[in-house]
């Protein structure tokens, strides 16, 4: 009896042709075309439905015993689905969740600031969760318009403009490779004392190099004395890898210098998934978004660490600024973003991203 009751009940969900059960499916019958349209419409709604539900209870287990790792270990579910449920869940009050968009489209825009601007968008001109990513990515395409103070950048060596500048709340930088400079070690010393020096004793430093062994020494090697080596955290990405071998494993990592001054505050990090000293975040790709050089870092990178560490009006300096990425990336969070590049080129391409030039 019980049996034939939840045979009902599962047929309920998809149509009377349709029967669920805990491992499959089964079709009663041959249904019409417009049944199959109206079980696809079904399940993929309760698809959607399911992950806010997992999103919101991931978030109250936690909040009531902590430790969501625990949880997944224990119902075998994958932690890194569920910490993602969890935080979509999170960026979203429900009531402002939009039951005519997926849980994809919410995903996409979960990074966001302006995310439900983005959102009654997508839900105006009826966007796909794709077509929802790539307008996002087509409106970097335009300068920004800055409510508040545009980032500068300088035509110059690091050597000449950083002695020129105040003590930051923030350096932020991503310095040439052991692959592009013939004397990583001279060079490692030469610049990171130098820069590490604007740091306030409340203030923070991210650090970006290569993830080749003899570059790794020689930075952790360098000594200063006005901050802390905190962190060795990772930039994790899925979508590209750096030079190939047949006789080691590729690289799809980078490793980036954490520093801190003495008297720095607490990180201003509640995102769950952002906690870890593993960045899992794609590189730009030139075949679906916009990159502008070999080695830029991502916008959601450089957004999530510049939220974390600085708060608005604090000054961020970036005295390798290639093409603004860190600049941009502060200048719209409200903080000040100075830089500076020996590359005309990259100046140029900065400028064209929404930097102003400012020559020393």
């Amino acid at each position: 009896m019980i049996e034939k009751r939840l045979a009902l009940q599962t047929q309920v969900l998809l149509g009377p042709s349709f029967e669920l059960s805990p491992t499959g499916l089964r079709v009663i019958g041959t249904p019409t075309i417009d049944e199959y349209d109206e079980a696809f419409r079904r399940l993929s709604l309760i698809e959607s439905a399911s992950s806010w539900w997992w999103g919101d209870l991931a978030l109250a287990r936690e909040h009531h015993y902590g430790s969501l790792q625990t949880a997944a270990n224990k119902y075998n579910k994958d932690y890194k689905a569920l910490s993602t449920c969890q935080w979509v869940a999170s960026r979203y009050e429900p009531p402002n969740r939009l039951g005519t968009l997926g849980f994809k489209h919410h995903m996409i825009a979960a990074p966001l600031e302006n995310r439900l601007e983005w959102l009654k968008r997508a839900q105006e001109n009826k966007w796909s969760a794709s077509e929802l990513a790539k307008q996002i990515r087509l409106s970097k395409l335009l300068p920004p318009n800055w409510d508040s103070t545009p980032p500068i950048i300088t035509p110059a060596d690091y050597r000449t403009w950083l002695p020129q500048q105040p003590d930051c709340d923030l350096l932020i930088t991503d310095p040439p490779y052991s692959t592009e400079i013939k004397d990583i070690r001279s060079f490692a010393k030469d610049w990171l004392p130098l820069a590490l020096a604007k740091v306030k004793p409340t203030g923070r430093a991210y650090i970006f190099i290569g993830a080749y062994p003899e570059e790794i020494r020689t930075y952790l090697a360098v000594k200063v004395s006005n901050v802390i080596l905190a962190n060795v955290l990772v930039w994790e990405y899925q979508n590209t890898i750096g030079p190939t071998s047949k006789l080691d494993y590729n690289l799809n990592w980078q490793a980036i210098l954490y520093y801190r001054g003495p008297d720095a505050p607490e990180l201003d990090c509640p995102i769950l998934t952002e906690q870890f000293a593993v960045q899992e975040v794609n590189a730009p790709d030139g075949r679906t978004g916009l990159r502008y050089s070999e080695w830029q870092k991502p916008d959601e990178l450089a957004e999530r660490l510049i939220r974390h560490s600085t708060k608005p009006g604090h000054l961020v300096l970036d005295c390798f600024a290639g093409t603004g990425t860190f600049l941009l990336a502060a200048a719209k969070f409200k903080r000040i973003a100075r830089g500076c590049d020996i590359s005309q080129k990259m100046v140029d391409i900065a400028a064209t991203r929404g930097c102003q030039v400012v020559k020393l």
